[in-house]
């Protein structure tokens, strides 16, 4: 499996060869240089990985509002915008709005990530 192990029926529906980032950046440079483009996100902190998510409005934009604290009122984006300066990211980039909500659900049932506790994620048979 690849850096960011995933099932066959995901990869169908990614964008290849530019639409992952190439390993993990800081929080910080991921605001300048992660695409625009949506798709799914993981962020580590302590070496360890501690919370994925989507964004189907753009990945960089999703790294500017948990490094200026914009997300700050939900428990993890507080949990990021406190530990920003040690955050580290990777991403990939999917070409639609399903796919992003698929690989999401895999990566939280794959990993169940520390700081994935919405109660929403019930829905993806977390």
């Amino acid at each position: 499996m690849g850096i960011f192990d995933l099932g066959a029926g995901i990869l169908s529906g990614l964008t290849e060869g530019l639409g992952a980032s190439s390993g993990k950046i800081s929080l910080h440079e991921a605001t300048k240089r992660a695409p625009n483009e949506m798709g799914c996100y993981k962020i580590y902190c302590g070496g360890g990985l501690k919370y994925v998510g989507k964004a189907e409005d753009g990945i960089r934009k999703r790294f500017v509002q948990y490094y200026n604290g914009t997300t700050a009122h939900y428990s993890s984006g507080r949990r990021i915008y406190e530990n920003r300066d040690s955050i580290k990211v990777s991403w990939v980039i999917c070409k639609t709005g399903e796919e992003c909500k698929r690989l999401e659900a895999q990566w939280i049932k794959q990993y169940n990530p520390e700081w994935n506790t919405q109660s929403g994620w019930k829905k993806y048979g977390g």
